[in-house]
């Protein structure tokens, strides 16, 4: 009986309603929200995008099983009277092309008197950009890697809006989108006014797939692990251009950690190359594939109670930022999520130029080597890292010390041969 309510959301997500069948699953709760179903199913937009072929119609939140609703910010939080009044219509294209959303928004999702919450409106671009481009992404299913608003106008509150977007560019599982929000004109020969703008950047993971016939085989519990090795599992990332210092210093971190005691490993961004990763070459693809892999070496080492050392360019942050949910999203029977540190080795590039112990940098100005990061190809550089090292600023002694109190600040590492 446990297991019954379970199972029942397990059914409902593993084989959600049709885009047909999620048009009649919501019954309005009182003549209000009648009134406003009525309105926006009898708008002239409405019929045009019922007329096109090209278009699906579907109400994307009714999709969401009901038992999950409530914990849903736009299908439970914000839906209801006064705020969203009715479930979204949605128009959108299967070849992930354009996507076309009408809803009401009522006057409790204000944050000035009257006037619409800009938070509400960047929520509603950001669901609305992602559906746009859902289709043509692996799994169809993306995360958010970027997201850029400029608002327009002030949304008054208790009116009727429109979402317009459009997929300008994919490539593997990324997608970038453009769209926008407008007012819904209503008296003929009414022009809609734009509100906000946005353009979106979005990321299909990897990991969003899992083969049915693979299961997980459950063992020593991390706590379990972590108490009998007398040591906690994490994975400090160093990210940075190429002649930065990440390996030298990941190397002196290395030697330390292992001094003082505490089991540490360190991968190297040219040392996978010659084993794990070397059908991999150095296009942008390439690159996000070598990424995952290691963010998932990384990941086991840090489960086995390890200290796991990456050192790698790792230039997108979309990527880093798998690498980081991958650590967040490993818990098994209530365990902790894998700590992970990232360490943004930052040197001006002129400095990196100039130290170039492998004449990279000089092969790149030339032409030489293509999709160069800094040169030809670009390096997102973090936005929130945990620790910053500016290795022309600091020894390499000095930038050891910066992570090894940052560690010990956080309780990440307690025991060592001082200690016991």
């Amino acid at each position: 009986m446990a297991v019954a309510p379970a199972h029942e959301s397990a059914a409902a997500i593993l084989s959600p309603p049709s885009d047909q069948e999620s048009l009649s699953l919501f019954t309005p709760y009182d003549d209000d929200a009648k009134a406003k179903e009525d309105f926006i199913g009898a708008h002239p937009l409405v019929a045009s995008l019922r007329a096109d072929d090209e278009f699906v119609e579907s109400r994307p939140h009714m999709k969401i099983p009901p038992s999950w609703r409530k914990h849903n910010l736009t299908g439970g939080t914000l839906m209801g009277p006064g705020r969203v009044a009715v479930p979204p219509f949605s128009w959108s294209k299967e070849t992930g092309k354009d996507y076309v959303q009408i809803s009401h928004v009522g006057t409790d999702l204000c944050g000035h008197m009257g006037i619409i919450h800009g938070g509400f409106l960047a929520t509603m671009l950001d669901e609305g950009l992602a559906r746009c481009c859902f289709p043509v992404l692996p799994f169809n299913i993306g995360m958010t890697a970027k997201l850029e608003i400029n608002y327009k106008a002030p949304a008054m509150a208790d009116q009727y809006l429109v979402l317009r977007a459009t997929t300008t560019k994919v490539e593997g599982r990324k997608a970038w989108v453009e769209g926008h929000i407008e007012t819904l004109p209503t008296k003929e020969g009414e022009e809609p006014a734009v509100l906000a703008t946005a353009s979106a950047l979005f990321v299909s993971p990897r990991q969003a797939s899992v083969p049915s016939n693979i299961t997980w085989h459950p063992s020593l519990s991390r706590h379990e692990r972590n108490q009998l090795r007398g040591q906690r599992g994490l994975t400090i990332w160093f990210t940075g251009l190429s002649a930065s210092g990440k390996s030298t210093v990941a190397t002196a971190l290395e030697q330390h950690l292992l001094h003082i005691g505490l089991s540490a490993y360190r991968l190297d961004g040219d040392n996978v190359r010659f084993g794990l990763n070397k059908d991999l070459g150095f296009s942008e693809t390439d690159r996000n594939e070598n990424i995952r892999r290691i963010a998932e070496v990384a990941k086991l080492f840090a489960d086995s109670s390890t200290i796991a050392l990456t050192s790698f360019i790792s230039p997108y942050r979309a990527d880093r930022q798998i690498a980081r949910d991958l650590h967040a999203n490993a818990t098994q029977g209530g365990d902790d999520a894998l700590p992970f540190i990232e360490v943004f080795v930052d040197i001006p590039l002129a400095e990196a130029e100039k130290r170039d112990p492998k004449g990279l940098y000089k092969k790149a100005r030339a032409g030489e080597i293509k999709d160069f990061t800094g040169i030809s190809a670009p390096y997102e550089a973090p936005e929130a890292p945990e620790i910053t090292i500016r290795t022309d600023l600091l020894s390499v002694e000095e930038s050891v010390q910066k992570i090894v109190d940052y560690l010990a600040e956080k309780g990440l590492i307690t025991e060592t041969k001082e200690t016991r």
